[in-house]
């Protein structure tokens, strides 16, 4: 009888796992396997700052899931989950509506033998008032989209008003650093397509953060290193500073103050997505994650499986599995071998998480990180174009876990020469 697997969520994790699978089954009559997104492109989620100011298109870095799929032994099945039902096996996909809001795809139910979930995760407002309203949570392509056109906006206006642009970005983890020191990039570059009025007096970037220092997961030196860079760049740093409303104007501090910003980024916590609160059937925790045990098992479910941010996979030293890129991808290597051990009958094996460092990129001014962090011997801190070369590296291990080693370094080579013939922003 044939084996449907099914993944719903096409980020890293997700991909991750269809493409091996694929790989390996995608020629066996017996085995269907089956990848869920709402969108039709996938874009690496530690680039997306890039797609929101325009330093990469989506058009060069994205990968169409549905010739992907057709390449390497899944099919794509385009929709987003709105229920499970693990009584009967199976989940229910919302209608599909085209840009105009008609309906074009009726819900649908699809069975399954053995279900992913590898959703991820969104931005945490932590029921902050005002921030769902007025602030762009920078954690899907849809949200970066939107934040590249109120920048072009912005742009083109205050080309003819020499006015300030005010930007304000709450949470200085990786995301909230990374996309501020890109902005100032953009703001030295617009000038070769056009703009003529603009310089970097006329951007103000306030980077807001709750805890006393920027990126607070990462060690003091990495932290201070990147603080350093930030500052003189201009960022205005707002250091144990809590929000306690979002209004139009701007980010309203616990003592009253108001810090102006004409577009306003919520970067501060993960959570999962808002659809797990209707999944009353599986474990779902405070944060709308989903509880599973050391093998990426839903705990009290058969055949159920969560991986990545929307997972809460908690190690034996008593803490989660952190939402970080390197994360997720291991845990879609783990889960990966286990399905095949399942396809054998064989016990599936515990999931061992071994931090190798992070690496924070600061655009074309630096990059700082740390490496082997699972080592005794602690730390080891880089940055420069040492770091810089380790991060891009990492995409390209990302890229390699789509296509294999071979396939990623041709496609990689075939981004380049596009890039090199296309506009260093995109600017529409």
């Amino acid at each position: 009888m044939q084996q449907r697997i099914v993944i719903v969520g096409g980020g890293a994790a997700g991909l991750a796992l269809a493409s091996k699978l694929g790989r390996k089954f995608g020629n066996n009559p017996l085995v269907d396997i089956s990848l869920i997104d709402k969108n039709t492109v996938h874009i690496w989620k530690p680039k997306l700052h890039e797609v929101a100011v325009g330093v990469i298109d989506q058009s060069i870095e994205g990968v169409q899931y549905r010739d992907h799929g057709l390449k390497n032994g899944y099919r794509y099945v385009r929709g987003e989950i709105a229920q499970c039902d693990p009584q009967t096996k199976s989940i229910q996909l919302a209608p599909v509506s085209n840009d105009e809001g008609e309906e074009i795809i009726a819900a649908r139910h699809i069975e399954y033998d053995t279900l992913v979930l590898a959703l991820g995760g969104v931005s945490n407002s932590f029921n902050t008032p005002g921030a769902e309203k007025h602030c762009i949570f920078l954690d899907s392509l849809d949200s970066a989209n939107l934040f590249h056109h109120k920048l072009m906006d912005a742009l083109l206006q205050l080309n003819e008003t020499q006015d300030q642009l005010g930007i304000g970005i709450v949470g200085a983890g990786a995301t909230g650093v990374e996309l501020a020191a890109e902005l100032h990039h953009v703001i030295e570059s617009v000038k070769e397509y056009g703009y003529q009025n603009i310089s970097k007096d006329h951007l103000d970037i306030n980077l807001i953060e709750a805890s006393n220092k920027i990126l607070p997961q990462l060690p003091e030196q990495v932290s201070a290193r990147a603080q350093t860079v930030l500052s003189k760049l201009g960022v205005k740093l707002h250091l144990g500073v809590q929000v306690k409303e979002v209004t139009k104007e701007g980010f309203v501090t616990a003592t009253g103050d108001v810090i102006k910003a004409n577009i306003k980024v919520w970067a501060a916590g993960v959570k999962g997505p808002k659809v797990f609160e209707n999944f009353t059937q599986l474990p779902v925790t405070p944060r709308n994650q989903i509880d599973v045990d050391e093998c990426m098992r839903v705990k009290g479910i058969a055949d159920i499986y969560a991986l990545g941010d929307c997972a809460q996979l908690i190690l034996p030293s008593g803490k989660p599995v952190p939402p970080r890129a390197q994360a997720a991808a291991q845990m879609a290597d783990r889960l990966y071998a286990n399905l095949c051990l399942k396809m054998k009958s064989q016990p599936e094996k515990p999931f061992e998480y071994k931090d190798y460092g992070s690496l924070v990129s600061l655009s074309r001014f630096s990059a700082v990180g740390n490496l082997m962090g699972n080592l005794r011997s602690g730390d080891f801190f880089v940055e420069g174009h040492v770091a810089r070369l380790m991060y891009i590296s990492l995409y390209q291990r990302h890229l390699a876990s789509l296509y294999g080693w071979f396939s990623a370094s041709v496609y990689r080579v075939a981004q380049k020469l596009l890039r090199w013939q296309r506009p260093k922003l995109k600017l529409h």
